[in-house]
């Protein structure tokens, strides 16, 4: 015949489960995360190589200056 835990021990050992199997999901969240950040990287890099071009761009057809991203005003550099 089976023998009913106390409320106590049973709350432990459900505390106990409830905390390894968070652990076990935020492992699993950082692995993901983890090999997710080169692709991030990557995707960074190509945005950095597109400003610059686009820098260059605006630099040839403007000249060297400053650009105000609110207004979209250009202001050459003296």
């Amino acid at each position: 015949m089976p023998i009913k835990l106390e409320e106590q021990e049973l709350d432990q050992i459900k505390s106990s489960l409830a905390n390894k199997d968070a652990i076990l999901r935020e492992i699993g969240a950082r692995v993901i995360a983890y090999n997710s950040i080169n692709n991030l990287v990557d995707q960074y890099q190509e945005i950095e190589v597109k400003q610059q071009e686009n820098a260059k761009e605006i630099n040839e057809k403007y000249g060297v200056g400053s650009i105000n991203i609110e207004t979209g005003e250009f202001t050459p550099s003296e």
